[in-house]
């Protein structure tokens, strides 16, 4: 059963986070809404997943807005074709421009100038166009042609208004899937010419995006960067005590606790945070020993999907991650392999490699190289698979 949390509980982790419930990216939400202004502006967010990166691209959305500007955000990140893409963006481009410029959608669907299929939503009022689902399964030059076409009528939509509409692309990186390096190149030729509107590309899979930043590659001297990192811990702390303190629960030392033991990924220190005041509002006060047994909490809470994720591991991938967890010893030590059962090196490192490559480890300074990107599912291999190779956990 799913445990159910306080009304009042002073952390949020679902969703986009508004308001008192989000905290700091003062610099970066500065730099955003700086580029959501400039005509013509290029801006690459990038960074680790989980670190509230959606949610400041929205906040400096809503702070632009509030200044006059229009922008919007289209996450593409579950998009199977480039049609999916066009139609991301085709949709949150309408809503945007149905709340000031619903006179102008008409001649914007029109421009575009591909077949379209229009459906009214109730509600808002508006009529929603989306791409002929036909197009899915065209050929990759004609999904690009459409991708383009769309992109372009806003373009000529923000010029014909004399203004800048922001388009906001969340896990941009995920247009290399439909071709590779001339995706990339393709999504350049269409963007760099555009001078009425202003484009932060957003992503949180960093090892694409830094290889599309290579010299000679598409986005090369082509946008700004801002790396989205972790917010300053010290911060984070402090910030976490006082929603602790002004909702009844006393708690000197537990956001440093709380940042030790989890970070530094921003969604999984604010869910330990929820799940220590739910456990100790009743009593009114928390401890660092408290913030132990919070993150045993979620990670039982979690525990059936963290199993799923242990058993599509390789028996070779799985000993590989008992190995990191322990960190007691590197990974292609004699020790290492004996105990944890690595034919070789080589195998061991290719297993890592893999695991990295799935977004489960992550380069790090530890006795191993590496460390797990979840540290959830590192205290459920710890308490639930170190026993079998006679490791004792606290």
């Amino acid at each position: 059963m799913a445990k159910e949390f306080s009304d009042d509980n002073p952390f949020r982790v679902h969703g986009i986070v508004h308001d008192e419930f989000f905290t700091n990216r003062v610099a970066e939400l500065g730099k955003i809404v700086r580029a959501l202004r400039e005509p013509g502006a290029k801006l690459l967010v990038y960074g680790p997943r989980r670190m509230g990166k959606t949610s400041a691209l929205v906040r400096a959305i809503e702070q632009h807005e509030t200044e006059g500007g229009l922008a919007f955000l289209a996450d593409v990140s579950t998009a199977t074709t480039l049609i999916d893409i066009a139609n991301r963006i085709l949709d949150a481009a309408v809503r945007a421009v149905g709340k000031r410029w619903r006179d102008s959608i008409s001649d914007f669907v029109s421009r575009i100038g591909i077949s379209l299929t229009l459906k009214p939503e109730p509600g808002s009022g508006l009529v929603l166009p989306s791409l002929d689902v036909g197009l899915r399964s065209a050929a990759l030059e004609e999904q690009r042609h459409s991708l383009a076409q769309t992109l372009d009528a806003i373009n000529v939509l923000a010029g014909d208004r004399k203004t800048t509409l922001g388009v906001v692309l969340d896990e941009f990186q995920e247009i290399n899937r439909f071709g590779g390096d001339s995706a990339e190149w393709h999504l350049r030729g269409i963007i760099q010419h555009h001078q009425h509107v202003s484009y932060v590309l957003a992503g949180s899979q960093a090892h694409i995006i830094e290889r599309m930043l290579d010299q000679g590659r598409a986005f090369y001297g082509l946008a700004d960067h801002l790396h989205f990192g972790p917010i300053d811990p010290e911060h984070l702390a402090r910030w976490i005590e006082e929603r602790l303190t002004g909702a009844g629960v006393t708690a000197s030392g537990v956001g440093a606790a709380i940042v030790s033991a989890v970070g530094p990924r921003t969604r999984d220190i604010v869910l330990v945070a929820r799940e220590c005041f739910d456990n100790r509002v009743a009593a009114g006060s928390a401890t660092d020993v408290d913030v132990r047994v919070a993150v045993d909490n979620v990670v039982a809470n979690q525990a059936a999907l963290l199993e799923s994720v242990w058993m599509g591991f390789s028996a070779l991938q799985q000993n590989v991650l008992r190995a990191v967890a322990a960190d007691t010893d590197g990974l292609t030590t004699a020790a290492s392999m004996r105990k944890y059962g690595l034919a070789s090196s080589g195998s061991a490192t290719n297993a890592a490699t893999a695991l990295m490559n799935g977004g489960h480890l992550l380069k790090a300074a530890t006795s191993t190289g590496y460390a797990f990107d979840s540290p959830f599912l590192r205290r459920w291999v710890q308490l639930n698979t170190l026993a079998d190779v006679g490791v004792r956990t606290v």
